[in-house]
């Protein structure tokens, strides 16, 4: 069922169009409100039309008690803190998959052994399932449904006054920082969303829901890509300045060379962490620097995991493969050196 999930989806968005060479480029807050345009098609108690991407909508005192009774009724959500802890506790499918991918990478981020019996169980049939989307989004993984869905759900906080336009910023912003980390457009988008949706969607319903869902959701893409449409008529934000999102917990450091940086990451090895400072081990190399270079510290910066990762967000699967590890990049994937 997965496999044939994960065809029907790639066939759908293979059939959508691509970025108009006219698509207008919008604001930040504009691209902010079109990543969360799958969730404001839906009719919200509260607020008469859709929330549309051009403006924020803010409802009259009657419409925000009803919006904020549906927040609550749907969601827990009452206020600031508990829209925050909606999103820690709702929205796993992301983190679910960036543990898959340690494993199928074969640098796991933990011992599946140690888990008790049901739960080593339904983490590998989860892992079973979810695989059968790799090969459509690879490290793109799920996070454009969890980050749709989410900003949809802030938009409609603000909206009845729950949270303030600088408490909706706070708490979004990251989640703009992160679609432009992963994503490129709003076909990859698109195809995220769809597969994160279905793999969320697979953990609360019967069969026969999932699929009326993703029926319900094909819908809702082909639409958002019509003529004039939001994903249509705009294109990708692309910021004059690079955002770092954060992608990586704890961040410690790392060696990077700046023909890396500059150029690009083709080597990546971990060692020994040194003792002097917050150290992973992990040393990023272009690939082709020589020894003399290497060894002038000049030539060597020091930086944290999460920026390793927002420049190859790819790497991120590989970084818990123990000391002694190393991996060369042939153009298509990562290979581990034996």
């Amino acid at each position: 069922m997965w496999k044939k999930t994960a065809e029907e989806i790639k066939t759908l968005i293979e059939s959508l169009p691509e970025e108009r060479k006219d698509a207008v480029m919008p604001s930040r807050e504009v691209f902010k409100r079109l990543l969360s345009s799958a969730f404001t098609l839906r009719k919200v108690p509260g607020i008469p039309n859709r929330l549309i991407e051009e403006e924020d909508y803010h409802c009259t005192e009657e419409e925000a008690a009803e919006a904020k009774m549906f927040l609550d009724r749907m969601f827990r959500i009452t206020s600031k803190e508990s829209l925050i802890e909606h999103q820690r506790m709702q929205f796993l499918g992301s983190v679910h998959y960036e543990q898959f991918m340690t494993f199928w990478k074969g640098a796991p981020l933990f011992d599946v052994n140690e888990l008790k019996p049901e739960s080593k169980a339904n983490f590998e049939d989860c892992k079973q399932k979810a695989e059968n989307f790799y090969p459509l989004v690879a490290e793109r993984g799920f996070y454009a449904f969890d980050i749709s869905e989410y900003i949809g759900v802030c938009r409609v906080a603000y909206a009845c006054g729950l949270i303030s336009e600088e408490e909706y910023n706070e708490i979004t912003d990251r989640f703009v920082a992160k679609a432009q980390a992963f994503y490129h457009s709003f076909k990859e988008y698109a195809l995220s969303y769809l597969c994160g949706g279905y793999y969320f969607m697979a953990s609360e319903c019967d069969n026969e829901g999932v699929d009326r869902f993703l029926e319900i959701q094909k819908r809702v893409i082909s639409m958002l890509f019509a003529e004039n449409a939001p994903w249509s008529n705009y294109a990708w934000y692309k910021p004059k300045e690079r955002e770092w999102a954060q992608i990586y917990p704890g961040n410690p450091g790392c060696f990077l060379t700046k023909a890396a940086y500059e150029q690009g990451i083709g080597y990546m090895y971990r060692d020994e962490p040194s003792p002097d400072h917050p150290d992973s081990g992990w040393r990023f190399f272009h690939g082709d620097e020589p020894e003399d270079y290497v060894n002038n510290v000049d030539n060597i910066t020091i930086v944290s995991l999460n920026t390793i990762c927002n420049l190859r967000p790819d790497i991120l699967a590989y970084l818990e493969a123990p000391v002694g590890c190393a991996y060369g990049w042939n153009g298509t994937d990562w290979v581990k050196e034996s």
